[in-house]
């Protein structure tokens, strides 16, 4: 039997080892840094700002940060080198993936000029706004309120929530249905609908 490919609802949030302020890579020290009980953690950088500048609360649990409390590990000359040669590892893999990357986009280029392929199964709608927890919005977004309604639903993808006028949010949501019948309705029914004060919209998709 043929293995079956599973695909999975996401977020499109590319964190990894990062700081969630200023979204720089944690550095060694960074990573063996704990400024607060709760564990959410910051890098040092963001962490004396706030002690200095900000008020000088947790930024998660709001809980006024204490050196007493502090986790800190200090890092050896042999955890120092060996994250020297791990970063050294990771910046000539990154290279050699984009210079893969270039060459694939290259290639496919040639092969492939002036041809789209029109995904007639994608939807993707710009101007939601819904009041729902992040943990429980892609569930919300497959059900009879939403997306559900208008057929099974292969795959949802969710972009960053991005900033509009007057302060709100509004999302872009990827929806991929079954079949492209289904993806013909929903986009019947939601192209030019109110979503609150905003008006939904469908752009076209491509591969």
């Amino acid at each position: 039997m043929a293995a079956t490919r599973v695909q999975q609802d996401t977020f499109m949030d590319d964190s990894d080892d990062t700081c969630p302020l200023c979204v720089e890579e944690f550095d060694l020290s960074d990573k063996n840094f704990r400024p607060c009980p709760c564990g959410y953690q910051v890098c040092q950088f963001c962490y004396n700002n706030i002690k200095t500048n900000l008020n000088g609360l947790c930024p998660a649990c709001r809980r006024p940060y204490d050196e007493k409390s502090i986790e800190w590990k200090i890092v050896s000359p042999e955890e120092f080198k060996a994250d020297v040669a791990l970063q050294a590892r990771k910046k000539a893999a990154a290279r050699q993936k984009e210079v893969e990357r270039r060459q694939a986009e290259s290639s496919s280029r040639k092969n492939l000029a002036g041809l789209r392929v029109v995904q007639k199964n994608l939807v993707y709608v710009v101007g939601l706004n819904p009041k729902i927890r992040e943990e429980d919005l892609l569930q919300t977004l497959r059900g009879d309120q939403y997306f559900g309604q208008y057929g099974k639903i292969i795959k949802i993808v969710v972009s960053k929530a991005k900033e509009g006028s007057g302060g709100n949010q509004s999302i872009g949501v990827y929806v991929t249905f079954a079949r492209k019948q289904d993806a013909a309705s929903c986009i019947a029914a939601v192209d030019g609908s109110q979503n609150g004060d905003r008006v939904l919209r469908h752009v076209c998709t491509t591969s």
